[in-house]
This record gives C-alpha cells, structure tokens and sequence, in this order.
C-alpha cells in the first residue's frame, strides 16, 4: 500500500519549523529538524532508480538548472521509478497551456559536497563578517548533506527542483526581480510579500504535485520529494521508502 495514504501530516512539526525559517533562526531550525531526522525509519523499498527520458511524459519539458560544479547532465537524469510515475500523474492534474519544468533531478554524493563548498565560498564572499561556524550553520540550515542524520533527498532518487513553463517551453513567472524583494524572502512557498497572480500560480503547481503525494520544502517553492526521509520526516508516520538507491 502507498505509503501517503498511511499517514498524515506532522502539523505540528510543519509549523514550528515553518515558524523558525520564516524567522532565520538557524540553530534552532536545525536541532528540531536533525532530532526529528534522527527519528525516521529507512525501509528501502527496492524501487530502480531509471533514466528520466525513457519514461516521462512528453509534457514534461526539461531544462537543467546550471550548477555550476563538476556534473555532467547524464548523471543527473535519474530518478525512482515511482517518482516519474507520480510526475506523469501530476502534468495530468495541471490546468491546459501548463507544463511541469524539471530544473534538477539526482545528485551524486559528490555534486552535493561540491555544492556546499561552493556555497560555503559564495556565502563568505559575500558576508565576510560572518564567523566561519555561523557560515556552515547557515548553509547546512539550508541545504542537506552527505553527513547529515539521512540522505540528502537528491541523492535517493526521490527529489526533484521543478517548476511550470508553457507550451513554448517558456518559464511561467514565479518570482520577482530580488531588488523587490530579497530572494531569499520570495523563495518561501508561499511567500506573503509576492502578488496574488504569482501565487496563484504557485499554487497550480503546488496543487498537482501534492496531489500526487509529493510535500514541498517550504523554503523552496521548486523543492518537492516522494519517498525519501525529508518526506517521511514530516508525517506522523516516519517511515521513508527510499535510502541510498542501488546503482544505475
């Protein structure tokens, strides 16, 4: 049995950690989120992880995001198998003249930490005042890791960056320039500063892919996962179907 229809929601969970984002309350944000990860239970489920092409619907369009390490597109490509079944049911689900945009998929652990060190040098770069414990704290509240108390969602085959483009396979506008407001304000979900047009179209896509049974991180409007115990963490029932993957 699907596991979505087992379980409901940690509301409570949900909100305080929304709560202490919204907030930038780093450390505390952390500890709530790494306790509750420590609790998740991994029951691999043995799902293959496939190559996207052979199986995703054809109105799905594709456009990797640049991520500016060592990462070839193949590798990138790959996905649970249940997880490309879901995203061919939510295109279902989207009103006519919207499409899925997949912008990043899988992750190597090697991606990842090049990502965070990458990050770690932009942040400092731009925050030189800031120590070098509270630039990891930072990034790590923002990004997972390899060492985190679980895998990091991209590397399970269970998470996927992805937003709405049109027929012409043109981005759908789901944000605004950052000199409007702070980028890191309008990647909230739901962010209460952007205008009713551009949140109700994330709500489109929020809309089919919970519908589905993805969750989407808060922070990031594009963030979804099925599966994996970023998912799982956030149901009364944490207990995640996917792990590490077998290899490709």
């Amino acid at each position: 049995m699907d596991l979505i229809q087992e379980s409901e929601l940690d509301n409570e969970l949900i909100e305080k950690l929304r709560i202490l984002g919204e907030r930038n309350r780093y450390a505390e944000y952390l500890k709530i989120l790494h306790e509750a990860l420590q609790k998740v239970k991994i029951e691999e489920n043995g799902e293959p992880v496939v190559y996207l092409l052979d199986s995703l619907d054809k109105d799905i369009f594709i456009e990797l995001v640049k991520l500016n390490v060592p990462a070839q597109d193949e590798e990138r490509l790959w996905l649970r198998q249940g997880v490309i079944e879901k995203l061919n049911m939510a295109q279902k689900l989207l009103p006519e003249g919207y499409h899925l945009l997949i912008r990043d998929v899988f992750r190597t652990e090697k991606i990842v930490w090049d990502l965070y060190h990458l990050h770690l040098s932009n942040l400092k770069e731009k925050e030189p005042a800031l120590t070098d414990k509270e630039v990891e704290l930072k990034i790590r509240n923002i990004m997972a890791v390899p060492d985190d108390p679980v895998t990091p969602g991209h590397m399970t085959g269970g998470a996927i960056d992805i937003i709405l483009a049109d027929n012409n396979k043109q981005k759908i506008q789901l944000r605004v320039d950052e000199q409007v407001i702070p980028r890191e304000e309008q990647d909230f979900t739901f962010c209460s500063k952007l205008s009713p047009d551009i949140l109700a179209k994330r709500r489109i896509l929020h809309n089919a892919m919970i519908g589905v049974g993805f969750h989407n991180y808060f922070r990031e409007f594009w963030h979804y996962s099925y599966g994996d115990a970023y998912w799982a963490v956030r149901r009364k029932n944490k207990v995640a179907i996917y792990g590490i993957p077998k290899q490709k």
